[in-house]
C-alpha cells in the first residue's frame, strides 16, 4: 500500500498537538488562534506535494489532486476542537485524509482526489454544529452563519475575516459537488472496544433534536425561607432530568433513544439566593423519528406537571433539528468488502454524534468509517485511539478510495 503509516504517525503527533495544554486538553477553538496554526501547518504539507489549495466563504479549506475535469473523491472532517477535548477527533479523519492524497496522488486513475477541513464542525464556538459544511453544502445561508455570535460577542463573519480564510461563495462544495466523500472518525463510543472490532461502518447518522427547557420560579434569601414554601427553579429542573433520564435509560437498552442535558444556566446565579429561573438544553437523539416525538411529548409533560407541583414556570423551545441521514450503499459495501479482504473484524452500526457527513450526504455519496476509543472516552482529554486501530483506518480508507476510483468504468 503506498500509504507510509510511519510519516501518517509523525505527522498526526505533531499535528494534533497543536493547541494541546498539558493537563487540560486541547485549546483549538474554530478560527481561533491554534486553529489558525494548525490550518497553516496542514496547508505547508498540502503545498509540498503541489495540492491545489481554495477557499469557500466558509473558511473551509478545499485542497485538491489530479485533473480538474475529473469527478472526485473528498476525503474530510475538521481541526477545531471542543475546550477540554482530546487530539483525535476530527483532526485523525484530516490528517488520514493527507497521508491518502499524498500516498495516492499518482495512483488514482479516473477521480481527483479532494481534502477537506471543515469549520466549526464542533459548534463549541459557534452554534449550532456544522456550518462550514452546512454553508458549503446550501443548508444554512451565508447570513445565518456570518451572524453567528460566540461568548466574547464576536461573530463567525467577523472571525473568519480576520483568520486569512476567507474564501469565495464560487467555491462552496455545492457547486463542485464530489462523486464521493468519506470521512474517518473514532467512535467516540464504547461500542467497538467492548465487542471486539476493529472497524464500525456507520449506516447513518442518527436523528437529533435539541430544546431549550425553562422553569420560572422565586427569587428568596435562602436562610430565612423555609424550605415547603419555596418556588425553587433549580429543584424543577433536577426532577425533571431524573424522570428524563429514567425514560432514556429504559430506551436505550436496545439502542433506541439517548438524552442529555448539557449547558446550564440558573439565575441570579449567587449562593445564598433561591434560584428563580434556570434554563438548560436537552440533546435527544435516535435513530427513529418516532422515539424522538414520544420523546418530546413526554418532555412537555413532565415539564408541565412539575410546574404544576412547584409552582414554577414551564417553557420549551427547538434549538435546533438534524434528521437521520442514511450513508450510500455502495459505499457502505465497498468499505465492507475492503474490511474483510483486510482481515479486519468490523460491525454496521449508527453514528449518534452528528458529523460533516451528514451535510455532505446532501451532494455526495457517503460513507464514513470508524475506529475504536479507548473507554469510550471523547471530548475529553482522556480521549484515546490506539496506533494500530489509528493504522487499521487509515488502511481501510486508502483502500475504501483506490477501489472507488475504479468503479469509474461500470458507471460510465
Amino acid at each position: 500500500m503506498p500509504v507510509d503509516f510511519g510519516r501518517f504517525l509523525d505527522d498526526f503527533e505533531v499535528l494534533s498537538r497543536v493547541g494541546w495544554v498539558e493537563g487540560f486538553g486541547m485549546d483549538r477553538l474554530a478560527l481561533g488562534e491554534n486553529d489558525i496554526r494548525v490550518r497553516r501547518e496542514l496547508i505547508a504539507r498540502l503545498s509540498a506535494i503541489g495540492a491545489r489549495i481554495r477557499f469557500d466563504d466558509a473558511g473551509n479549506i478545499i485542497a485538491e489532486v489530479g485533473d480538474r475535469g475529473k469527478p472526485a473523491i473528498a476525503i474530510g472532517s475538521h481541526l477545531d476542537s471542543v475546550l477540554g477535548g482530546g487530539r483525535f477527533d476530527g483532526a485523525y479523519g484530516v490528517i488520514a485524509g493527507l497521508e491518502v492524497v499524498r500516498g495516492l496522488k499518482d495512483e488514482i486513475k479516473n477521480h481527483r482526489l479532494m481534502l477537506i477541513d471543515f469549520t466549526n464542525e464542533e459548534g463549541a464556538r459557534w452554534i449550532p454544529s456544522l456550518l462550514g459544511s452546512g454553508l458549503t453544502t446550501g443548508v444554512f445561508t451565508r447570513d445565518f452563519v456570518y451572524s453567528r455570535v460566540d461568548k466574547d460577542g464576536i461573530t463567525f463573519g467577523d472571525a473568519l475575516r480576520a483568520s486569512g480564510f476567507m474564501g469565495e461563495e464560487s467555491n462552496r462544495l455545492m457547486h463542485d459537488p464530489p462523486r464521493y466523500y468519506l470521512e474517518l472518525h473514532i467512535e467516540q463510543g464504547p461500542v467497538l472496544e467492548r465487542e471486539g472490532y476493529q472497524i464500525g461502518i456507520p449506516l447513518g447518522i442518527v436523528n437529533i433534536r435539541v430544546l431549550e427547557i425553562k422553569f420560572a420560579g422565586e427569587t428568596n434569601q435562602a436562610g430565612p425561607t423555609p424550605m415547603a414554601l419555596r418556588r425553587d427553579a433549580v429543584l424543577a429542573m433536577a426532577r425533571f432530568i431524573e424522570f428524563i433520564r429514567d425514560y432514556a435509560l429504559i430506551r436505550d437498552s436496545n439502542e433506541r433513544l439517548r438524552a442529555t442535558v448539557g449547558i446550564i444556566n440558573v439565575k441570579p446565579g449567587i449562593y445564598n439566593v433561591i434560584p428563580s429561573e434556570v434554563s438548560f438544553t436537552l440533546d435527544i437523539r435516535s435513530p427513529y423519528e418516532d422515539e424522538v416525538n414520544k420523546a418530546v411529548t413526554y418532555v412537555i409533560d413532565v415539564g408541565r406537571a412539575i410546574d404544576e407541583d412547584l409552582g414554577v414556570g414551564f417553557e420549551h423551545r427547538d434549538l435546533f433539528m438534524h434528521g437521520k441521514v442514511e450513508f450510500d450503499r455502495e459505499v457502505t459495501r465497498t468499505i465492507e468488502n475492503v474490511c474483510r479482504d483486510l482481515g479486519l473484524r468490523y460491525r454496521f452500526m449508527w453514528s449518534w454524534a452528528g458529523h460533516d457527513a451528514q451535510y455532505m450526504a446532501r451532494i455526495s455519496r457517503v460513507g464514513m468509517i470508524f475506529v475504536p476509543s479507548v473507554n469510550g472516552r471523547s471530548h475529553t482529554k482522556e480521549e484515546f485511539t490506539k496506533n494500530e486501530d489509528l493504522i487499521n483506518g487509515l488502511k481501510v480508507l486508502a483502500e475504501t478510495v483506490r477501489r472507488l476510483d475504479g468503479h469509474e468504468g461500470r458507471e460510465g
